[in-house]
């Protein structure tokens, strides 16, 4: 499937770099296509969502803006990855499948766009030191270290030539739409 978003998102970066990504939760257990749909009518947007079994769809092209952060300058030099939960309510449970796709894919993309190191602060971010609300929610900022860890071990890995470049699951992109 090829799914890219049509609207609520700002072409190119106004000759700003890529510096940073952040993560995001849904707040919902939604698919990329519901996402999608909710990306329609809602004024916001984000790069990459995640679902709950792993599966990783692109919506906006990383060369342009999507308006995920809350913040115009931290949307113009990041890249959002949003990240489904698993259930909804409470502490917002993310998937161990979920993290680790989204582990293997902030490493590709550091890699990809010469961040290097996935480094918490540095170059990845949660959502919410740019806006203020508690997104990527409690469950995954209690594990912002160990995702930062896993993030790290991926990108050596790809320096190396031990792991894949690209994440285990695939990437579905969903096309502008008029």
């Amino acid at each position: 499937i090829d799914l890219w978003l049509g609207t609520h998102y700002t072409k190119g970066r106004e000759g700003r770099r890529i510096a940073k990504i952040l993560w995001h939760h849904n707040a919902g257990t939604l698919s990329i296509e519901q996402i999608h749909q909710v990306w329609q009518t809602r004024e916001a947007s984000a790069h990459f969502q995640i679902e709950t079994g792993g599966r990783i769809g692109q919506l906006v092209n990383v060369g342009d803006t999507a308006w995920h952060a809350g913040n115009w300058e931290a949307n113009l030099t990041s890249v959002g990855i949003e990240h489904a939960n698993s259930s909804t309510g409470g502490d917002w449970p993310i998937s161990d499948a979920t993290l680790d796709a989204g582990a293997k894919l902030t490493a590709s993309l550091c890699h990809t766009l010469g961040l290097g190191v996935p480094t918490l602060g540095v170059n990845v971010f949660p959502h919410r030191e740019f806006q203020a609300t508690a997104c990527p929610g409690p469950y995954f900022v209690a594990r912002l270290d160990e995702q930062i860890s896993r993030a790290r071990t991926y990108y050596q890995q790809m320096g190396a030539g031990t792991a894949p470049a690209e994440p285990s699951k695939p990437v579905v992109k969903v096309p502008n739409l008029p």
